[in-house]
């Protein structure tokens, strides 16, 4: 589903990651973790193709991203969906616009359609009272409901969130890493997700990989990942010394 080769990536001359090698397999889920600023959100965003690598190689469900025509990159990110850290909701849309927006540019379904699989996906997403309230209108919880909704109301094969709890208490984030669970159940894509909860981690990876000063390594199985982040970092990284 996703494969990097060596990649790598440079911003403003500065090298923000090297040499790193990654798969996704059809259904599994990896969460990718390391410190604030190790660079997490833009390896997100390389692998997915939003931001160009600066080297090595991207592979979306087996086609190298640098070698495919822009009509045949267009088609195979359209078989993704995107959870963004700060829920990039557009606010000029309501709840149930924002939802809508994949299905009309990615799908281009029909409007009877659209609000079918719209209203459905609400009630899943505990929204369906919400469904005409702005952003500015939300909760923190809410808007990473949507965040998510969005991401994959048009089925995508593979699913990216970027640390989907963040800033939410205890129980908010438990709810949606059980709507995670949830969906990905229900519409058997693979996940990378990049977080820093161990019971977020816990929950939804199969493995858990480390990013740390511009390298990666395999750091275990989801379920057996304790660690806090502030205080164990050297010891998880120790192999890199």
């Amino acid at each position: 589903m996703l494969g990097l080769e060596s990649v790598s990536l440079e911003l403003s001359g500065r090298r923000i990651f090297s040499g790193i090698n990654l798969s996704v397999g059809p259904e599994e889920s990896v969460a990718l973790i390391g410190p604030s600023g190790a660079g997490k959100t833009l390896l997100l965003k390389a692998a997915c193709g939003l931001i160009p690598a600066s080297g090595g190689r991207v592979f979306l469900f087996g086609r190298d991203l640098s070698q495919v025509s822009f009509r045949e990159k267009q088609n195979l990110v359209q078989q993704i969906g995107f959870s963004f850290q700060q829920s990039a909701l557009f606010d000029f849309l309501d709840l149930y616009s924002n939802l809508a927006f994949p299905l009309k540019e990615v799908k281009q379904m029909d409007d009877d359609e659209i609000e079918s699989r719209v209203l459905d996906l609400a009630k899943k997403l505990g929204l369906a009272e919400a469904i005409r309230k702005m952003p500015s209108e939300l909760s923190g919880g809410m808007k990473k409901r949507v965040s998510l909704g969005r991401a994959i109301i048009h089925q995508p094969r593979l699913l990216f969130c970027d640390d989907p709890t963040a800033g939410l208490d205890p129980i908010t984030a438990s709810s949606i890493s059980d709507l995670i669970l949830e969906l990905k159940s229900e519409l058997k894509f693979s996940l990378l997700l990049v977080s820093n909860e161990s019971s977020v981690i816990r929950k939804l990876a199969d493995r858990v990989v480390l990013l740390y000063q511009g390298r990666l390594k395999e750091a275990g199985p989801g379920k057996e990942i304790e660690f806090r982040a502030n205080q164990q970092w050297t010891e998880m990284v120790g192999e890199f010394r």
